[in-house]
């Protein structure tokens, strides 16, 4: 049998009350060149025997059963892939109709990415969208949104290793995997994922993905990522400390295990200056936001980091004090011109619409 053009990767554990509506996205996109590759965990609430009635319907569907773990079931599914291109299919949620046409189209017609990105829509458990906040938004949830102008909205390259540095500032570019369509052959640079960080662990890879990637957005389809009790990062505090050393554990790992196929001048600025300055400025943010109700705590600690911190936190700290934006909000910029000039071409490159949709 011929490789397909598309692996559909599909991890499944104890879903049932959304795997119809995911396979349903599935058997529907307009197109049509994927197989199936199905990894369950022992699901015992019906969702096995509902993927074994669809395997029997569709040939296309290939079925196996694993231990559980989130990431090792996405790797068991990874490594049976037989297409060029992979694409996560979460089991919780969905996607467009024309999602893979379009991004299949996206990859066919740029052959330096590795990446295509989509959209995402943010649902409650009933798949109606959320906008109730900002980490409910795309791509106000991310650090996606800034330093790009109206990039967000409009198709383009995002060349490596841009994607892969936003990430010092310890926010996601990506907020779902299933915002992405993979070459395969990227895994070979990237290593699978990581479990040793928990259901977190995506976040390191999308940054070694995005320190070696050039990535297409593809802005007119979308995926959905459904907000909902039961999912693996439901229980995460994600403004507490240990948070906040894991996404420090990752950062540093993505670094480390990059820097060999990354250019030595951005290899040697990260070692010397970024990363050392970044986790100081990620540490104090998020100081911040743990204090962030008690207003005596929360000026204590601005005091004792202004009086023992870098020169770079200290004049974060009074920027701040004389109306200057946070870093967040402004190091994808600046990371974004640092990057201009040192590698000598633009990192951000603009598309003509077309481009974005069809090869």
């Amino acid at each position: 049998m011929s490789a397909p053009r598309v692996s559909i990767c599909l991890p499944s554990l104890n879903t049932l009350p959304f795997l119809q509506e995911r396979i349903d996205t599935i058997l529907g996109q307009t197109f049509t060149d994927w197989e199936l590759v199905v990894t369950d965990s022992y699901s015992d609430d019906g969702s096995w025997e509902l993927l074994q009635r669809l395997a029997r319907q569709d040939d296309r569907v290939s079925l196996a059963q694993a231990p559980r773990g989130l990431y090792p079931s996405w790797n068991h599914c990874l490594k049976r892939a037989r297409g060029e291109f992979v694409y996560i299919a979460t089991s919780d949620d969905t996607m467009a109709l024309d999602g893979l046409e379009k991004m299949v189209a996206a990859l066919a017609a740029h052959a330096d990415c590795d990446l295509a990105h989509c959209p995402l829509v943010i649902t409650g458990p009933d798949g109606s969208p959320l906008n109730d906040d900002w980490s409910h938004r795309w791509p106000e949830c991310t650090i996606f949104a800034h330093g790009l102008e109206d990039f967000a909205r409009r198709p383009h390259i995002r060349r490596a290793p841009y994607d892969g540095l936003i990430h010092l500032t310890g926010q996601h570019v990506i907020m779902s995997v299933n915002q992405l369509l993979i070459r395969k052959t990227l895994f070979a640079r990237t290593g699978y994922f990581e479990s040793r960080w928990g259901s977190v662990g995506d976040f390191n890879w999308e940054m070694r993905a995005g320190l070696l990637a050039n990535t297409v957005h593809v802005p007119d389809t979308w995926a959905s990522w459904r907000v909902h009790t039961a999912q693996a990062t439901a229980s995460i505090d994600v403004f507490g400390p240990e948070r906040t050393r894991t996404i420090d554990d990752m950062i540093r790992d993505a670094i480390e295990a990059c820097a060999a196929q990354l250019p030595a001048r951005v290899v040697a600025d990260l070692r010397s200056d970024l990363l050392p300055r970044a986790g100081e400025l990620r540490s104090y943010y998020a100081g911040l936001r743990e204090r962030h109700r008690r207003t005596g705590s929360r000026r204590a600690f601005q005091v004792r980091r202004l009086l023992a911190g870098s020169r770079a936190l200290r004049s974060e700290i009074w920027g701040r004090v004389l109306g200057r934006p946070r870093w967040p909000d402004v190091a994808p910029g600046q990371i974004r011109a640092w990057l201009d000039g040192v590698c000598g071409y633009r990192v951000i490159e603009p598309l003509p619409e077309a481009n974005s949709s069809r090869s």
